[in-house]
């Protein structure tokens, strides 16, 4: 839950870092092999293996040569990070805009939607959004009453 000013509560904070730690896409390869798009890479379970973002890119031969749908993938990423930025601003300084760290979130999510449909509609099979859930439910249970503070008026009023 925010926090009564509307500031992200140090929860709040940890739910938004652990998004970045949270796979965007799951994509099943068969019996017990399952590789994580996330923000920051890729993790691959059979075997064990991680590639960072940057790596991916390089091993593309740049990010120029990518699809637009993973050319979205390294500003996802920093979306997410400002959304961290902003989330901490409430947290250790007082100073933030709920709909700021919203509306990076939301833009976030919207990123790793355009991963996952360019993944899906280049064949991938299975390909599960967990991300986009993920945040969707983030904003909704920490978020949600802090928003609703800020738009329109109140029976009470």
């Amino acid at each position: 839950m925010s926090t009564p000013s509307g500031n992200s509560s140090p929860a709040a904070l940890a739910a938004v870092v652990a998004l970045c730690l949270f796979p965007w896409i799951a994509v099943p390869n068969g019996a017990g092999d399952l590789t994580f798009v996330m923000s920051w890479g890729l993790v691959n379970t059979n075997p064990w293996h991680v590639l960072s973002l940057a790596g991916y890119i390089a091993a593309a031969r740049g990010f120029e040569t990518l699809p637009w749908s993973l050319q979205m993938w390294p500003i996802g990423l920093g979306l997410s990070l400002g959304s961290v930025v902003s989330a901490a601003g409430g947290v250790f300084a007082d100073r933030e805009d709920p709909r700021l760290t919203v509306g990076l979130l939301v833009l976030s999510a919207a990123g790793s939607a355009i991963v996952w449909q360019g993944l899906v509609g280049r064949g991938t099979s299975g390909a599960i959004p967990v991300g986009l859930v993920a945040t969707g439910v983030v904003v909704w249970w920490f978020y949600w009453p802090a928003l609703r503070r800020f738009g329109g008026r109140h029976p009470a009023e």
